[in-house]
């Protein structure tokens, strides 16, 4: 079956944040992480028989979810599961709060890399926790080995990986994540590794590692967050799980979740099962496509050296250094010109953007001439 990745989709009726943020402006918007691209039938066809059935109470899928899950990751991480360690999820940006909430107490700390995705430092402030943040140069050594790990206090109790990094784009190595293992080990720590993107490796010869499929003591210190959202286009359908195999962190986790956060939404629930279930050719369609765009942005910053890319191998976010321009807020000055991407700030480079190229590749493209002019008159 073929899939039009080339439709140029219109969004601005479909309550898309994206879209919606420079309806009266001629900006063309590549900055929040979904893409533009229709789901699969199967996922379209799933939805509307649901939707036909008229009814909407609250979802109790009797385990489906979690089932899906456990063969999903078998057959794309070779990574076996017990279905009984999914805690279905509404979404997964309130569970870095939850965690420091329930996993730590109020003297006890979590630690992340930086740049990173901003809910992971804004979550420690949320939950009136201590958080220590270790430098990820990603421009200079896009290897999460060359970060040198801290020695810790003591104090540090939970480590936030993100797995594929996400501003960067980089899917980590087993020698890379074995040594945070060692370490998490060392010290003692619980690691949730965010792994949304792993579904979407651009390298057809790159299989993702879940952090706690490396070895029976990883496992028994993870939190591993899944969902459909970003590799199938579902961001706006509350759907996601946590995978815990520790038998007592399971359950101070599911406790916390039953008390602070909702069911997960029942077109949700269709939809990620259809696309687990149903839709892996649809997938691999789109990660080619994605290769493909993703290769025309780094020939394009390679033609123009006022601006630094960190090659993404997994996703559709490029994270680049815009110092090049030398403005003051480079975010700005390319809205300016009619590109809107994400300001690198709350990322911890405010001369740093994040650009989605998770769109049909002409207004890529589009995007790329105005950038281009951006550049010519910096």
């Amino acid at each position: 079956m073929s899939f039009n990745f080339d439709e140029r989709v219109e969004r601005y009726h479909t309550d898309s944040e994206k879209w919606l943020k420079y309806s009266d402006q001629d900006i063309i918007p590549l900055w929040i992480a979904d893409t533009d691209f229709r789901v699969a039938p199967a996922i379209q066809q799933a939805l509307a028989d649901r939707v036909a059935q008229g009814v909407f109470g609250y979802a109790d899928d009797q385990g489906k979810l979690a089932q899906a899950a456990a063969q999903w990751v078998e057959k794309q991480y070779h990574w076996t599961i017990d279905p009984d360690w999914v805690i279905p999820l509404s979404g997964i940006k309130p569970v870095f709060s939850l965690l420091q909430e329930c996993l730590l107490s109020s003297e006890q700390r979590s630690i992340c890399h930086t740049p990173i995705y901003p809910p992971f430092t804004q979550s420690a402030r949320n939950a009136q926790r201590g958080q220590r943040l270790i430098p990820y140069p990603l421009f200079d050594e896009p290897d999460i080995l060359s970060a040198s790990l801290p020695a810790l206090t003591g104090r540090e109790r939970l480590l936030f990986i993100c797995n594929p990094h996400n501003p960067g784009g980089k899917s980590y190595s087993r020698d890379a994540l074995q040594q945070l293992a060692e370490y998490a080990e060392h010290y003692d720590l619980w690691v949730c590794s965010d792994e949304i993107h792993a579904d979407l490796l651009l390298e057809p010869d790159r299989e993702h590692i879940p952090f706690a499929s490396l070895s029976a003591e990883s496992s028994q210190r993870s939190i591993t967050l899944l969902s459909a959202a970003k590799s199938f286009n579902l961001a706006g359908l509350g759907c996601a799980i946590a995978i815990i195999p520790n038998n007592m962190m399971r359950e101070r986790v599911r406790q916390a979740v039953a008390q602070r956060m909702a069911v997960p939404n029942s077109l949700g629930l269709v939809a990620t099962r259809a696309a687990w279930q149903q839709s892996e050719e649809w997938l691999t369609a789109q990660r080619h496509y994605l290769r493909k765009n993703r290769d025309v942005l780094v020939e394009f910053i390679q033609q123009h050296p006022a601006l630094r890319m960190v090659v993404p191998d997994a996703g559709f976010l490029a994270w680049i250094d815009a110092s090049g321009l030398q403005k003051a807020d480079p975010h700005h000055w390319l809205e300016q010109h009619g590109v809107g991407l994400t300001s690198g700030k709350a990322f911890g480079d405010p001369q740093a953007v994040r650009l989605n190229f998770g769109c049909c590749r002409s207004l890529l493209e589009g995007a790329l001439g105005r950038l281009r002019h951006a550049i010519d008159q910096a």
